[in-house]
């Protein structure tokens, strides 16, 4: 008899997901920027529907002059609507077949190979999404380089000393082109540039503005054993049958409880359950073993907590390492927090201001909160002006004392820049241009200044009022359908 596959192994990491599913999905709508091998540089997006419903997306952005992939992300089990809002954030693209966007991929990343220039670290994870590039996909053969040259295109001196030594190494003199379009070196073509003017990229702490901060958080001392009104509840919580989306039967009796007593329980559940994982996953949690525990709780919390010990309970979870979100949080983030947050946190924006400025913790669990606050002004349109001046001062913080910033990086701004085209604040779109100009903003993540500013301005990208769902039951209801 066939084993019975157990429903914790369908709830993955996004890596692990990625590694191990996305080649299984059926690809869906495929876009490319027109205009590609003339402009040397463009987006191309690949799609992959889910069975439910729900699509999973790759953006990447291609030089095909000389550098290949030079960024690229992925989100996965997106609504329509959600990634219609993407593609249209992204000016002059087409919709193309699998074929041509697989080819401008990997024909892009052969070429640049040639001049011993690897795929930016981020396609290590969002190849998954394409096919794998053998003979079973028909060979389209395009024009790299200009002139029949490798043909680098920097915005700086900085940016162009991290690739001429491997040009000058894998082609030879004179059998390459480059063009540093900075207002201080419109062309440099010198011999002598490293030598001379090369700016190591130690001295900024990260190359360019592209890294992520590092985690150097240093946690507490987590309870190693706990006091239950209801002993039952961990218990049950910690069931795999109930990993994923807590059942019905068991979320009425949980509901049935004297609230407070319930969310002391709550509390001091993920604290312990912090504990055992926040050092490291052992090796015997393996996915098959995977219990939703921490999740769950914070969504109850959503109904029974309040914004004070356990608002604090909910952030210690956000400031655990990104190995700890992977395996508790997973791709979910959204559905375990934004609600939850919203109910505790929404007129508690100081503490979620202190939050996104500490140092050293997992950049994309910060992420969580802007779209608390988005909601906090669609929903409380009174607020909206308190909501700004949050996001101003955010802003300000993200590009002061840069570059050798630990709270902030590009991709955590160029998350908030979408979050502020949610909110349509053309007021802050200033402040959105200097941050763009300080090189603070990922424009993989959200677009140029120019379609943000666009976008903003748009009402049509305006942000939808029935995305927060703050009744448990419904969130629990909508679990169960996404995981089902």
């Amino acid at each position: 008899m066939a084993k019975k596959k157990k429903q914790g192994q369908q709830f993955l990491s996004p890596e692990q997901y990625l590694r191990q599913k996305a080649r299984t999905l059926e690809i869906g709508k495929c876009y490319i920027s027109e205009g590609i091998s003339e402009l040397g540089e463009g987006f191309v997006v690949v799609t992959r529907k889910h069975t439910g419903g729900r699509v999973s997306l790759a953006h990447f952005l291609v030089d095909t002059f000389c550098v290949g992939v030079k960024d690229s992300f992925y989100r996965l089990r997106l609504e329509d609507y959600e990634v219609e809002e993407m593609i249209d954030m992204i000016p002059h693209l087409r919709e193309c077949s699998y074929v041509e966007a697989h080819n401008r991929i990997w024909g892009a990343v052969d070429f640049a190979r040639e001049a011993g220039i690897e795929p930016d670290k981020s396609f290590n994870l969002t190849q998954y999404m394409l096919e794998e590039d053998t003979d079973d996909v028909p060979l389209i053969e395009y024009e790299y380089g200009k002139d029949g040259q490798h043909f680098l295109v920097c915005k700086s001196n900085l940016e162009a000393s991290r690739y001429l030594p491997l040009l000058k190494k894998n082609l030879g003199e004179g059998n390459f082109k480059y063009l540093i379009a900075d207002g201080h070196f419109p062309y440099m073509n010198d011999d002598d540039f490293l030598e001379d003017d090369a700016v190591d990229d130690d001295e900024f702490g990260f190359e360019g503005f592209g890294c992520e901060v590092d985690y150097t958080y240093k946690h507490p001392v987590y309870p190693s054993e706990i006091h239950l009104h209801y002993p039952w509840l961990q218990q049950e919580l910690a069931k795999e049958e109930n990993s994923l989306a807590l059942k019905k039967k068991l979320l009425e009796r949980i509901l049935a409880l004297p609230y407070d007593e319930l969310r002391q329980d709550l509390e001091q559940i993920i604290l312990y359950n912090i504990g055992l994982t926040c050092d490291g996953i052992p090796d015997d949690y393996e996915e098959e073993n995977y219990n939703g525990t921490i999740a769950n709780s914070i969504i109850l919390l959503g109904e029974v907590g309040n914004d004070t010990s356990s608002l604090e309970v909910v952030l210690e979870v956000m400031r655990q390492s990104e190995e700890f979100y992977d395996y508790h949080i997973s791709d979910g983030g959204n559905h375990v927090f934004l609600s939850t947050l919203y109910q505790l946190g929404q007129h508690r924006l100081e503490l979620l201001m202190d939050y996104v400025k500490e140092e050293g913790l997992y950049i994309y669990a910060k992420a969580e909160v802007f779209p608390v606050l988005v909601q906090v002004a669609l929903h409380q349109p009174e607020r909206r002006q308190e909501v700004l001046a949050w996001f101003r001062d955010v802003i300000h913080f993200a590009t002061a004392d840069l570059p050798s910033h630990k709270s902030f990086s590009p991709d955590l701004a160029g998350l908030m820049v979408c979050d502020l085209v949610d909110l349509q604040a053309a007021e802050l779109l200033p402040d959105i241009r200097e941050m763009f100009e300080t090189g603070m903003v990922s424009p993989g993540v959200c677009g140029s200044y120019q379609s943000v500013a666009r976008d903003i301005r748009d009402k049509a990208c305006a942000g939808q009022l029935d995305v927060l769902t703050l009744d448990v039951r419904k969130r629990f209801d909508e679990l169960r359908r996404i995981y089902k």
